[in-house]
């Protein structure tokens, strides 16, 4: 079993064997290493079932992620909403692909210690999430 692992990967044009380089192209810059990183694709009603179970929100959100790790070595769950990912992509005139990205970026910023909690802390997540995305299409 990989390290990192998709699963229900959903048909988009994005090869899992580059998000796995680019994954590890990440924890290279940030000087991490991954133990165990997952990354679910779920639908919408489970995404909700989630994020009332887990966080007591009863509303949908695009990521949950599940960080097991100590921000060296990370091991982590993310569970993408593929709903929320098709939503978030069409309202910021994105692509699905791009956004996919934008949104595993965040789960694995979270992992590696960045918050979104705060107005500033936001800016400064948005902008690693854009770098994040940069590394990727400068790769591929």
């Amino acid at each position: 079993m990989h390290k990192i692992q998709f699963i229900n990967f959903p048909n988009i044009a994005l090869d899992p064997k580059h998000l796995i380089l680019w994954l590890e192209d990440l924890c290279a810059h940030f000087n991490v290493s991954i133990e165990q990183f997952a990354v679910h694709f779920i639908g919408k009603d489970k995404m909700l079932e989630m994020n009332q179970k887990y966080l007591n929100h009863d509303t949908h959100t695009d990521i949950l992620t599940f960080d097991y790790g100590n921000q060296q070595v990370i091991n982590a769950e993310l569970f993408v909403s593929e709903y929320m990912c098709g939503l978030n992509a069409f309202e910021n005139a994105q692509s699905i692909e791009d956004e996919s990205l934008r949104l595993i970026s965040h789960g694995f910023l979270h992992t590696i210690g960045f918050s979104d909690k705060k107005p500033e802390d936001k800016i400064l997540m948005t902008e690693q999430e854009d770098r994040c995305l940069q590394m990727f299409h400068v790769k591929q």
